[in-house]
């Protein structure tokens, strides 16, 4: 009994031993390749589950990540078409494509083919920045800046490299980082400083023309209200020296009357502000002070108005005929 146990025990691990070195597992997230007496099949194994093989050496299996996977190139000097230098740094996101392809160019490991890879996209790099001018990439104008076209026209040569030669799929590319040399920065900024100044001073000069044309037109439309005030006033004027001179006519038979008015309205519009005056009554208007000659006026000091004559007010309003 106890050879019998032995035996069986002998089978199960053989047959484990056995099922060890005749199968293999590929997950969701690797891709593998047979290899039969060191030389790899073409048909790569991209879908998940449990294959069998050959025991060693007969065949043996590589299995790559297919995930995903983050290189950025060096940053360095890369001169455009106009001469100008600039600090180009890009990411690029691959991933293992076809594993016989890319097997075959880096039987050594994955680290080389990233090695390989970064090379080629710093070619590509210097080649297609090598095309286009500076503006292209810094510019103070939107319309001249064409970063997205030239990350896609990037994207597209290293994806076909990448694919053909190697194996592997850009699944994202882009510019990372966009600089410039220390000795070129200093110039390029007063570049633009400049660039800037000239513009706001065009700017300003045009406020300036803009504001002188505003100007210009509030006083041509002043000048016309004042004219048009100037004119009405003066018709005002003229009415009321019509109306004046009609009542200056019914002075006609009162001219002391007249001449003592006068001097009242001469004498108000020279006192209407803070006045003192040291004067004689002989010296008119102001001799209309004395009592005696207000007595040799008409109407004044107790004289009796003549009937259907004038009616003299307080102060220098002008006279009306009684009805």
């Amino acid at each position: 009994m106890k050879n019998i146990g032995t035996i069986v025990a002998a089978v199960v691990l053989a047959v484990v031993l056995l099922a060890y070195m005749c199968t293999f597992q590929v997950r969701f997230t690797e891709t593998a390749i047979k290899k039969t007496w060191g030389q790899p099949r073409q048909e790569g194994i991209t879908e998940p589950g449990l294959y069998f093989k050959w025991p060693r050496p007969i065949q043996s299996v590589v299995v790559y990540d297919k995930r995903a996977r983050l290189l950025e190139d060096r940053t360095e000097e890369t001169r455009t078409i106009d001469g100008k230098n600039l600090l180009v740094t890009t990411f690029t996101l691959w991933r293992i494509k076809d594993p016989y392809k890319f097997h075959t160019n880096f039987p050594v490991g994955v680290e080389d083919g990233e090695r390989k890879l970064r090379t080629t996209i710093i070619t590509h790099k210097h080649a297609v920045v090598g095309k286009h001018e500076f503006k292209d990439f810094v510019s103070t104008v939107a319309a001249d800046r064409k970063i997205r076209d030239i990350e896609q026209e990037l994207k597209t040569v290293v994806a076909r490299d990448a694919n053909e030669q190697y194996g592997v799929e850009i699944v994202d590319f882009g510019i990372k980082k966009l600089g410039l040399p220390s000795s070129v920065t200093t110039t390029i900024f007063d570049s633009m400083k400049s660039y800037e100044e000239q513009k706001a001073k065009r700017y300003i000069a045009e406020g300036e023309a803009r504001a002188a044309d505003i100007v210009a037109n509030a006083k041509a439309v002043e000048e016309r209200i004042l004219a048009e005030a100037r004119k009405k006033a003066a018709e005002i004027q003229t009415n009321a020296q019509r109306v004046v001179s009609e009542y200056y006519k019914e002075f006609s038979d009162y001219p002391e009357l007249r001449i003592f008015l006068d001097k009242l309205r001469t004498i108000r519009d020279a006192l209407q502000q803070r006045t003192t005056l040291i004067l004689t009554a002989e010296q008119p208007p102001w001799d209309i002070f004395d009592p005696s000659v207000r007595e040799r006026i008409p109407l004044m000091g107790g004289a009796q108005k003549p009937a259907g004559q004038l009616e003299v007010q307080d102060g220098p309003a002008a006279p009306s005929k009684s009805e």
